[in-house]
């Protein structure tokens, strides 16, 4: 097995070219016997991942498999968007040091005789989880699947428009959660960017059922809104007869819930998908209840890069050492729709820890511990 974190991206016209082109750059790396590889394909040969995962097991020999599919795939410094590209790394960690699991997609699978014998083998404390998009309810065991095993994981949803197989366990396959846990004496740091600044002050929803928020602190959800949107110099302008000019759902400004009970400020950004000005009322994709707390969140290219490079500043703070490798699960809407060029965003990533193995895709939502995002980019660090 090799000693080191391996990795290789390609794109081409066919599968077969992609395989052979990434195969023969991790063979120029050193020899490989054996590991846990990592592998991205992009929505535009999503229905061949089959083939790619047969073609570089059988080339490289490696038993153990985890991936997804995705918009785009990412190596270091590159991106690739609209084009068929696939992203591979090897990780030289021991057999008995990780375990791939299938799809988890109710409670019973995870009190699974396969899940609880890992558990108690492993007591791992880090794991990497890809989500079927068909399946949305699965999401809502990320909680109890971190609990069950005192797990932080890190990962992201599938995406592309591939109606069948969207995940990597060892074979190709789809439904619910999986992935891979790794042992107790695995070290990684993460590293979480939201791309977003907050605008003004952290607002209880006093009424809000569903997806619709009518009062904050109190007051007309929709005036508030247009109050911290006036005040943001950086912001929208705004319009006669007291609205203000914004784009639900696609414009920089979203709405993001906190997360109780941490200390961080942390949050999780949904979008504003509707306004109601004459009935002074917002909606936002997410079940907003009395009590929640909220604040606006805007989000744009120079934003994205701040917040990228300071989630980067902090991560080399927190590191022992070099880091060995990465993976990186960022959001469709981020890369070139954010940062401008498809390379941009894994571009500032190398410029700031240098030249390290790297595998990624651009998702539909990104997890990060238990919780669900959106527009993230979240790095985890191999120690």
């Amino acid at each position: 097995m090799t000693a080191e974190f391996i990795a290789a991206h390609a794109s081409g016209e066919h599968w077969a070219a992609i395989s052979s082109e990434l195969a023969e750059k991790l063979e120029r790396q050193g020899p490989i016997t054996g590991g846990l590889a990592f592998l991205y394909v992009s929505e535009a040969i999503a229905g061949d991942m089959g083939s790619i995962l047969t073609f570089l097991r059988s080339r490289l020999g490696v038993e153990f498999w985890v991936g997804t599919t995705g918009v785009g795939v990412c190596g270091p410094g590159r991106a690739y968007f609209g084009v068929p590209a696939a992203s591979v790394m090897i990780a030289p960690f021991a057999s008995d040091r990780f375990h791939v699991f299938d799809p988890v997609c109710r409670d019973a699978d995870i009190d699974s005789d396969d899940i609880q014998d890992a558990f108690d083998r492993l007591e791992p404390v880090f794991g990497l989880v890809h989500a079927d998009p068909g399946v949305p309810d699965t999401l809502k065991l990320l909680p109890e699947l971190a609990r069950a095993g005192s797990i932080y994981l890190v990962g992201g949803v599938a995406s592309g428009s591939n109606k069948g197989a969207s995940q990597i366990a060892n074979k190709v396959t789809n439904g619910g959660l999986s992935g891979v846990m790794f042992a107790h004496d695995t070290v990684v740091q993460v590293g979480l960017s939201q791309a977003c600044s907050p605008i003004g002050p952290v607002h209880r929803v006093t009424e809000g059922r569903g997806g619709i928020i009518s009062m904050l602190d109190d007051k007309p959800a929709y005036q508030v809104f247009c109050d911290e949107m006036g005040a943001d110099e950086n912001g929208m302008s705004r319009a006669s007869g007291g609205g203000a000019v914004a784009q639900p759902g696609t414009g920089r400004y979203h709405i993001a819930f906190m997360v109780p009970g941490t200390d961080t400020g942390d949050f999780v950004v949904r979008n504003l998908v509707g306004i109601d000005p004459q009935n002074n009322l917002m909606a936002v994709n997410d079940d907003a209840r009395p009590g929640d707390a909220v604040r606006f969140v805007r989000r744009d290219s120079a934003t994205a890069e701040q917040d990228l490079r300071r989630m980067l500043a902090d991560l080399q703070r927190r590191l022992p050492a070099r880091p060995r490798g990465a993976l990186y699960c960022s959001c469709v809407a981020r890369g070139p729709h954010l940062f401008g060029t498809e390379n941009r965003e894994m571009m500032i990533i190398q410029e700031e820890l240098g030249d390290l193995p790297l595998t990624g895709f651009y998702g539909n939502g990104e997890i990060c511990n238990d919780r669900f995002y959106a527009y993230t980019g979240v790095l985890t660090l191999f120690m």
